[in-house]
């Protein structure tokens, strides 16, 4: 539930979010005028048992501050995951797929990709979209590399992962950091090297 009032001390606007999360208190976002600008305030959990705040002045208008201080708040809370992102990777392939590129590519292009997506959900397909990091997807580059045969082969998949991460990123929008940005293929992978266990 929202709740948001004037205080008429202060001059400043107040929203009490009924919302709690470990080791805090309700939060509130807090419109305050300094000189001839709006600023917003807003508490965030303490640090070695010292309050700390998220303030950023140059608003116009109460309104404007208001809602510049509730959409900071809710990317604090979401830690900036859009909530979009709220799908696994099995499904964003898919998405990725219908939505993207096969708008944009080839059939021939987006036939190959598809083709490794059974293989590429095996390993990821459970994970959060916004969950994964790039100790994940080294990981499973690796785990990927024992079922194919050659480097070549590897490299489609890397490819697949690299695009999907860049185009949730840079297209979608689901992300704020793209978790791919620097997967390559381990340099002790080559196929006349004892693969890793």
């Amino acid at each position: 539930m929202l709740a948001f009032f004037y205080n008429w001390e202060v001059g400043s606007y107040t929203h009490f979010i009924n919302k709690k999360r470990k080791g805090m208190n309700s939060m509130r976002v807090n419109v305050t005028k300094r000189g001839k600008v709006y600023q917003y305030k807003f508490e965030i959990a303490k640090i070695n048992g010292k309050r700390k705040f998220i303030n950023k002045s140059g608003f116009r208008t109460k309104n404007e501050a208001y809602i510049a201080g509730m959409k900071a708040y809710d990317e604090y809370i979401s830690g900036g995951v859009n909530k979009q992102a709220n799908m696994t990777y099995a499904d964003y392939l898919d998405y990725w797929m219908s939505e993207y590129f096969e708008i944009n590519f080839k059939y021939s292009t987006a036939k190959r990709y598809k083709e490794t997506f059974k293989t590429i959900k095996a390993e990821l397909g459970k994970y959060m979209l916004y969950s994964i990091t790039p100790y994940l997807l080294n990981q499973a580059l690796l785990k990927l590399s024992q079922k194919v045969k050659t480097k070549d082969s590897l490299r489609i998949y890397q490819k697949v992962i690299k695009s999907s991460f860049r185009d949730a990123t840079n297209y979608f929008g689901f992300l704020k950091y793209n978790p791919a940005v620097e997967l390559s293929i381990p340099r002790v992978l080559s196929y006349g090297l004892k693969k890793t266990e």
